[in-house]
């Protein structure tokens, strides 16, 4: 069983990982929503100004601060559950 490294509620900062990463996306700053559960890698991140939910690799990931409370996290999903099968 793997350990998730970033759970839902953290912030973090997109970087350069171990597969190819589109240059718009480097440096940008989100908030991990969850974790895609089939693939132990895979992080559902809604970057600031967007409001749709984007997957990154773990290895595309750098943590910015302390995770922010359940109820701030589900803040940046409009309040509610996600509509985003895992």
């Amino acid at each position: 069983m793997r350990i998730q490294l970033y759970p839902q509620g953290t912030p973090v900062r997109i970087r350069r990982g171990d597969y190819p990463l589109e240059a718009k996306f480097e440096g940008r700053e989100g908030l991990v929503i969850g974790l895609k559960r089939r693939t132990g890698r895979r992080y559902m991140v809604q970057l600031e100004g967007e409001s749709q939910l984007r997957l990154f690799d773990e290895s595309e990931l750098e943590a910015t601060g302390a995770v922010a409370s359940l109820a701030e996290a589900g803040a940046h999903q409009g309040g509610g559950g996600s509509d985003h099968k895992s």
